[in-house]
């Protein structure tokens, strides 16, 4: 044999080299198991950034009325069961479990046939993502009117998901969740809030270079911006608030009135 130990002089690998190669080529094959273990888990809750399905054209504030929904419907099955625990669903958290929502009950804000929610990506972090709504799927609750058409609404959920990060990437159950997302895009979406929403936008656009909108600074209907409207439009955020608390099943309490 070798001073190596690798070939011995008839040319025959040496058992220790036969042993690297086994173990290498075993931790190949566990990392490809892995891998696929992993996809198939991101398969299965449907992790990711999905296609946009809002309709091209041009983002518009200014449109009709239309009313604003907030509404939820479960994340089912085993996906739902690893989406809690991944997201720190445990036994930390089972001690104070009277003040935290499910998160398996997921909450989005829907205007006419599309969906606006916060999702995560592969790594947990926060993405926004659009859907067409399947009625029968979920639980809704008007709350309130909106001017945006979909191409607004679809470039004022990027903007929020945006902000989001910029403060906490990740999904976490008590701060950066999808009820979290639903007040943040109503407060920016409901009539009233018209120049508070132009501000914000501007500043997303420096950060980003994204998003483009009709007539940004132009507010056709000046007397939305008056006081008792702007009350309105905070009893709005504020009712929504309330819808969402009262129709969230509390973990340790899986009873929800929309049960």
């Amino acid at each position: 044999m070798s001073e190596s130990g690798t070939v011995s002089e008839d040319g025959r690998q040496s058992t220790h080299s036969k042993m690297n190669i086994f173990l290498k080529e075993g931790i190949r094959k566990g990392k490809d198991e892995m891998l696929k273990g992993k996809l198939m888990l991101e398969h299965t809750l449907g992790l990711g950034h999905k296609p946009n399905v809002i309709p091209p054209g041009e983002a518009d504030i200014n449109k009709e009325l239309r009313s604003v929904k907030i509404g939820w419907h479960p994340v089912g099955g085993l996906g739902g069961k690893w989406f809690a625990e991944k997201t720190g669903i445990g036994k930390k958290i089972t001690e104070k479990v009277h003040k935290y929502p499910d998160p398996t009950q997921h909450w989005a804000v829907l205007v006419d046939g599309y969906c606006h929610e916060l999702w995560m990506d592969e790594h947990l972090d926060v993405i926004y993502i659009n859907e067409k709504i399947n009625q029968e799927e979920w639980h809704t609750f008007e709350v309130g009117k909106t001017r945006f058409n979909d191409e607004a609404l679809r470039q004022t959920g990027e903007m929020v998901i945006h902000n989001m990060r910029e403060k906490r990437p990740a999904y976490n159950i008590i701060s950066n969740n999808c009820q979290n997302f639903a007040v943040l895009m109503l407060d920016a979406i409901h009539v009233g809030a018209h120049r508070e929403f132009a501000t914000s936008f501007v500043i997303y656009q420096r950060a980003t270079g994204a998003g483009s909108i009709k007539d940004l600074w132009v507010d056709e209907h000046p007397e939305e911006e008056q006081t008792e409207p702007k009350l309105d439009h905070q009893d709005a955020v504020q009712h929504a608030q309330q819808v969402m608390e009262d129709n969230t099943t509390k973990l340790d309490n899986h009873h929800s009135s929309c049960a």
